[in-house]
This record gives structure tokens, sequence and C-alpha cells, in this order.
């Protein structure tokens, strides 16, 4: 698929995040600005620890048209 990620009705859709699951830059900006502020408060609930680099944690979607996130932390 081409186009804008979070605009896509799909089951899920993934996210390359920072370790401590807070809303960065570019892509993973543009799905915390989409999906709404609940995406953050579902992430600072669940996962207040952060996620270590090489793991992935799921949340709902929020306002997305997606049913989850996949938010996927990769080395720097």
């Amino acid at each position: 698929l081409q186009g804008d990620v979070t605009r896509q009705t799909v089951d899920a859709i993934v996210n390359a995040a920072n370790s401590r699951l807070q809303a960065g830059g570019g892509v993973d900006d543009a799905i915390h600005r989409a999906a709404g502020p609940g995406l953050q408060a579902e992430l600072d609930r669940r996962y207040p620890q952060g996620c270590p680099t090489g793991e992935v944690v799921v949340t709902s979607a929020g306002g997305l048209p997606a049913r989850y996130v996949f938010h996927a932390v990769g080395p720097v």
C-alpha cells in the first residue's frame, strides 16, 4: 500500500518507537497526533518502564482506523 499510514483501515500498523514510548518526530508523531491523546495514555499506563531496544509492545489504535499499533523499538 502507498499513502498515509494514519488513514489505513487495517488490522495493525507498525510504529518505529523510542524506548521511552513517548511521542517523537516524523511518522511516530503523525501516528500519535492522529490517534489522539488516548494512545499516549495507554502507553503510559500499560508500559510505564518503556520498552527495550529490539522489543515490541502493542496498544489499541485510538482514533486511527486500524485496530492496533505495534510500537517497535529499534537501535538508533
